[in-house]
């Protein structure tokens, strides 16, 4: 199998900020393997193993803005033996080939006998998932290895499913097969169950599996037991996920695309159009189809995610980037501000300031340029782009 760099859309809300002083960082050793696994025998502790490629961004990213934290290098320098090593060179392909490393970045937890005990791919974003993860390594029958074990011996309680399709999906392994044989071995009432939905609502992505069609007839008793909300933003994930898989797909034809939304249509769902809407402005979107995305856009955004701060904004901001018709501009700036009313974040007051600019109001674009600095320092969130921003509209 080829292996694959982790690809990782990292909003600027989740970035750990450089602007704060960070002194200490992950100790690597730099010995060879058979040292490493001697002194992690000798002084009773898991390597904590990181296994990169020189050409992985996410590898990088992760070196520089998480083995770098404070909480984080304490943690693991005071838990773990630390080790990291690229598997493209030197000894990694031998230890790539044993600990079966297919993507990068992986992170391996591996004892003073060699053996693997917990497995996770990719670069996690927040600083508490490196100490969860680091938890469940150390934990007796928590790891990767271990529920693997659990699951060859036949445990199938649903609150030990759940663990173990989470360490599946962490350790980049396809969980549909397991998924199906699980389901296929409960009755279809057992869908009701908080523990099998909670499985459900996480993990299963299929709309012509027993389950999601079991769910789609009996959606009011769903709704009774595991609430409205819950319900519905499963169904609208299910149905979305299924159009953009179909879109990104190389099997994908105008014909077939609109042959899918009419098995979806037939469902009866009651939100199948805010569902087509919000597909097709993705598809546009995906295929460079700028006039299509703004004119669909402007006729049904407002219908469909008018009280949707986050997807006001986004839009909002796409339009900033693709747009010169000022009274595009115009509309954008009216969804920006209504984002803000809803919730003033970073960056909403960003986008609207960008807005403001380009549409030539300098006063205003410095004014909510000022507060989304003002909210991100608040927030802890790096401020360095908002500041170069803010000195542009300022003319410096």
């Amino acid at each position: 199998m080829k292996k694959r760099c982790i690809l990782l859309l990292i909003a600027l809300v989740l970035l750990i900020p450089s602007s704060f002083s960070q002194n200490r960082s992950i100790v690597f050793l730099e010995k060879p393997w058979s040292e490493i696994v001697s002194i992690a025998k000798d002084q009773n502790k898991l390597i904590f193993l990181d296994a990169f490629a020189s050409w992985c961004g996410p590898c990088k990213w992760m070196g520089t803005h998480m083995f770098t934290n404070d909480t984080v290098a304490d943690y693991y320098n005071q838990n773990f033996i630390c080790a990291h090593l690229d598997m493209e060179k030197g000894e990694g392909p031998e230890l790539s080939a044993k600990y079966q490393v297919r993507a990068y970045p992986t992170l391996l937890f591996i004892n003073g006998n060699g053996e693997l005990i917990h497995k996770q791919v990719g670069a996690p974003q927040h600083v508490l998932n490196y100490i969860e993860m680091g938890k469940v390594a150390l934990t007796p029958g928590q790891g990767f290895t271990a529920y693997i074990k659990q699951y060859e011996t036949g445990n199938r309680d649903p609150k030990f499913m759940f663990g173990y399709f989470e360490r599946l999906q962490n350790a980049y392994i396809p969980i549909r097969i397991p998924l199906q044989e699980y389901f296929a071995s409960q009755p279809e009432d057992a869908l009701m169950n908080p523990l099998n939905w909670n499985i459900f609502f996480r993990y299963t992505q299929d709309m012509d599996s027993k389950e999601f069609k079991y769910l789609l007839k009996n959606m009011h008793t769903f709704e009774k037991i595991h609430g409205v909300d819950s319900v519905n933003s499963k169904i609208f994930m299910v149905f979305s996920q299924v159009l953009s898989g179909l879109s990104r797909s190389k099997s994908f034809t105008e014909d077939n695309y609109k042959a899918l939304k009419q098995k979806i249509r037939d469902t009866g769902y009651p939100e199948v159009e805010k569902i087509f809407f919000t597909s097709d402005l993705s598809l546009y979107q995906s295929q460079g189809d700028i006039s299509k995305y703004l004119t669909l856009a402007v006729k049904d955004l407002d219908k469909y995610y008018g009280m949707d701060y986050s997807m006001l904004n986004q839009v909002a901001w796409n339009f900033f980037q693709i747009s010169t018709d000022q009274k595009q501009l115009e509309k954008a700036a009216e969804w920006a501000k209504k984002s803000i009313e809803i919730n003033s974040i970073p960056e909403n007051n960003d986008t609207y300031a960008n807005l403001m600019f380009k549409s030539g109001n300098k006063k205003e674009a410095e004014k909510y340029e000022s507060a989304a600095i003002k909210l991100a320092k608040k927030a802890r969130i790096e401020t360095k782009e908002y500041e170069e921003n803010l000195k542009k509209f300022q003319g410096n």
